[in-house]
């Protein structure tokens, strides 16, 4: 078994040798308690890069991963936050929250892209403005966090993929931590609920866009570049964390220039998100743009229907959702879209998997249970299967 300090003396004839550190110096005594063991991938860390700078090995994620940076002054005071997702939302949430200073690691599943980040810092490119860059920590996959070393965990996966990614991140939660999905879609507050508890669940809905243009480099929208994006989290479902948790959540994405606020209501907002959405499915089915749906009379008039049957299965749920600023809201939007494709329809025009279980199909369901008639939805629901949509 190879102690601390045993283990640094061994490595003193070899540290200038440039080579990488054997297999037992990064792994020292196991029976030792996790506090000793960390300490000694830590002492041979800092002998390592003192003699022959380099990366920092990766079994050593664990040991920074359970770490706690001061914090800069002006930084909410909501501890240390994950963000469980390196897609392009997700590095967009880490890049801001790097730059303002936060605690922040962004947990990826050992992508090209974390790993170019591991490497060096993430460039985000504002559209019409100079790309900045910032570094942003990252950990490899789930196992590489700490247990209990994350005060707030911010899930940013695509929805088909959260029940999945929560049980993978069970452990990395503290006990009076909170965690928040963020996907579009029903059904998150159960999913995330089941692997931490209701008492530490929030829910919450976000207008951030971002894209991931190539590993180490990522793309904004125009609202997100200038600080019109919003965040909104609150209790809904079986998201039953106190409240003030989500003000602690959004004060720093508020101090990080991501425009958030907990609100006691968030169902309202999360239906009316999904009652805008309903152009993603529609739009789908030709596989056309906002635009083309929306410049036909056809086309403008079932995006309408489906809007209306959103409204109707929500006042069944017992959400107050109110139809004519559902309708006004997705109305302005959809008009000034133009010739984009929804990230629905550009996935179906790319053979890849859809969020629409979580949208659509899940409105569609809840309506059978209710027996709402859904007929536009039905429709629609259809073509797309018979097209191996689903």
């Amino acid at each position: 078994m190879v102690g601390a300090f045993s283990l640094s003396v061994r490595l003193i004839g070899i540290l200038r040798s440039g080579t990488p550190p054997p297999a037992w110096a990064a792994s020292p005594d196991r029976k030792a308690s996790p506090a000793r063991r960390c300490g000694a991938r830590v002492l041979v860390t800092l002998l390592w890069s003192g003699f022959a700078p380099g990366r920092v090995p990766e079994s050593d994620e664990r040991c920074y991963g359970s770490r706690r940076r001061g914090r800069p002054e002006g930084v909410a005071m909501t501890g240390r936050i994950g963000v469980l997702g390196a897609g392009g939302v997700g590095s967009a949430y880490a890049a801001h929250l790097a730059r303002a200073g936060a605690d922040v690691v962004l947990v990826g599943r050992g992508s090209a892209h974390v790993q170019a980040l591991a490497a060096g810092p993430l460039q985000v490119d504002p559209p019409g403005s100079d790309p900045w860059k910032v570094d942003v920590p990252v950990a490899a996959r789930t196992t590489d966090v700490a247990p209990g070393s994350l005060d707030v965990l911010l899930l940013l996966t695509k929805s088909y993929d959260l029940g999945e990614a929560a049980a993978s991140a069970a452990h990395v939660l503290a006990p009076d931590g909170v965690a928040v999905p963020l996907q579009n879609g029903l059904g998150t507050d159960a999913l995330v609920a089941d692997v931490f508890g209701e008492e530490r669940t929030l829910v919450g809905t976000t207008t951030v866009g971002a894209a991931l243009a190539e590993p180490g480099r990522i793309t904004v929208s125009v609202s997100t570049a200038a600080g019109g994006s919003r965040t909104d989290l609150g209790r809904m479902g079986r998201g039953r964390a106190p409240l003030e948790r989500g003000a602690d959540v959004a004060a720093a994405l508020q101090a990080a220039g991501l425009g958030a606020e907990a609100v006691p209501q968030v169902d309202t907002l999360i239906w009316n998100k999904l009652a805008l959405a309903s152009m993603s499915p529609l739009s789908s089915v030709p596989r056309v743009t906002v635009a083309t749906v929306w410049n036909s009379p056809e086309g403008r008039d079932l995006a309408e229907r489906m809007v209306s049957e959103v409204v109707a299965v929500a006042h069944a749920e017992g959400v107050e959702l109110d139809r004519d600023a559902a309708l006004d809201h997705a109305r302005a939007v959809w008009a000034g879209t133009g010739e984009h494709y929804t990230s629905m329809c550009t996935d179906v025009r790319n053979g890849r998997r859809t969020e629409l279980s979580g949208m659509a199909a899940a409105v569609a369901r809840l309506a059978g249970a209710h027996g709402v008639p859904v007929p536009v939805h039905t429709t629609v629901l259809g073509l797309l299967a018979l097209a191996g949509v689903r």
